[in-house]
């Protein structure tokens, strides 16, 4: 199932270059390449590294590649219900491998439903951002701001969808296995491009 999201998660990414570089990378793609590491290897980074505590989240960390070069894209990951960055953290090496930063968070309280994990998956965007510019990040100079993600799953599934109406400078949303309560229209309007996976057989997150 993991190698499905990548796959899906990978073109998702891919379809925002344009026409030209799509193209060039496609040409490439087999089912091997978007299942395994990337070429890059990786480090990673806490608050205890002097990234930035935001308040809207908990405990974060960021994966990101430490041997790539150019403008890098970025995502922020979110966990679901009473769930914390363990549970999600395969994710980051992987997406880091492939050369995109990741930012996995925990949420201020277990229990926080998905307009909070909204928040916090804007929040985490911005500590992103701010590596590009901090003096002592790895990461000064090497992020594209402009080219941002977020993805979560089950109730951080709900809060991705609802972060692009927050913030609709997002480029991507991913929601695996989304739960949202009956939201009104207006909670999920924008035109952010969004890849919902669902289990059919989910009694909790159902299609």
């Amino acid at each position: 199932m993991l190698s499905r999201f990548i796959r899906i998660l990978l073109i998702l990414w891919l379809s925002h270059a344009s026409a030209i570089s799509i193209a060039q990378s496609c040409s490439s793609i087999t089912l091997a390449s978007i299942t395994n590491s990337g070429p890059y290897t990786y480090g990673t980074m806490n608050q205890n590294d002097g990234i930035r505590n935001g308040p809207d989240y908990g405990n974060a960390t960021i994966y990101y590649p430490t041997n790539a070069s150019g403008s890098l894209a970025s995502v922020a990951i979110v966990p679901g219900f009473v769930s914390i960055q363990s549970s999600v953290a395969g994710w980051g090496p992987f997406l880091a491998s492939h050369g995109i930063v990741t930012i996995i968070i925990d949420t201020n309280g277990l229990f926080d439903f998905p307009p909070a994990r909204a928040a916090a998956l804007v929040d985490a965007l911005e500590t992103v951002r701010e590596e590009n510019s901090r003096t002592a990040s790895p990461l000064l100079g090497q992020l594209d701001i402009n080219r941002q993600a977020v993805m979560g799953w089950s109730m951080g599934g709900g809060g991705a969808q609802l972060a692009a109406s927050l913030d609709p400078s997002i480029k991507a949303v991913v929601a695996l296995c989304p739960w949202l309560s009956v939201p009104s229209s207006s909670d999920l309007d924008h035109s952010v491009p969004t890849l919902i996976l669902s289990g059919e057989n989910d009694p909790v997150a159902a299609p």
